[in-house]
């Protein structure tokens, strides 16, 4: 019998925008046909109508910002369960609500099977990380920088995200076996990872993100900005944005 995510295991996810309900959007898609330029283009026409965008650029950024949000599905079952998720881009589907005001797609597995953690997790770990940003990632920060949009943008995009998993959200759970592990897991992301687990020779993208400057709301602000501000109807900035 295959190893797949159980009820509690999904209600669990639920919780950041994992979903197993299809919707017949336009804007609900399966993650490898946006790897078609043709495609693609239409996807961010699209979106950029629904969110009231000016130009390509800043739809094409605030699509990998709702794309980057996949990360913490991914880490939180990393870390929390040891459990590496299948996130092949003909895997995962986004799917949009078109009665919801925000756009704030969630993500479906076709399959919810899993790898658990071999006896040597380190290891393990280190081939889980490559898999979902050097083999995953990556290649879709190749494709969305095409609209010229910076690369430093879009993996700020996903530092965010990173941060806020394994500063907000893990430190408040119980089991005090995960929050040990969870710290583990942060150091090693933020400095020790080797730059070809994101698919580089050196650099660690996360790290670079990676500061103390915090606003009036201890908010770790931005190095780059996502673009939200640029969008119709935007009458504040996000509280990360460094251009305030």
């Amino acid at each position: 019998m295959a190893d797949i995510l159980n009820s509690a295991e999904i209600e669990q996810l639920k919780a950041f925008r994992f979903t197993t309900e299809e919707t017949s959007s336009a804007l609900s898609i399966r993650l490898d046909r946006l790897l078609d330029e043709e495609i693609f283009l239409r996807y961010l026409e699209n979106a950029g109508s629904r969110i009231g965008s000016p130009g390509l650029k800043v739809t094409a950024s605030i699509f990998f910002k709702r794309y980057a949000f996949l990360t913490v599905i991914y880490l939180y079952g990393m870390t929390v369960w040891n459990k590496k998720l299948p996130v092949s881009f003909n895997n995962i589907s986004i799917q949009t609500n078109d009665t919801e005001d925000l756009w704030l797609p969630k993500f479906l597995f076709h399959s919810l099977k899993f790898e658990m953690a071999s006896e040597n997790r380190k290891k393990w770990r280190e081939k889980a990380l490559k898999e979902f940003f050097a083999e995953s990632a990556f290649g879709l920060i190749e494709h969305v920088s095409a609209a010229k949009v910076p690369k430093s943008v879009l993996w700020e995009n996903i530092a965010i995200y990173v941060f806020w998993l394994y500063e907000t959200v893990l430190p408040e759970l119980e089991d005090e076996c995960i929050r040990k592990r969870a710290k583990e897991d942060f150091a090693y992301l933020i400095s020790e990872v080797p730059g070809n687990i994101f698919g580089y020779e050196q650099e660690n993208p996360i790290h670079l993100f990676y500061h103390n400057g915090r606003n009036e709301q201890n908010v770790r602000v931005r190095t780059t900005c996502c673009f939200s501000y640029a969008l119709e109807g935007s009458n504040k900035r996000c509280k990360t944005c460094p251009r305030k």
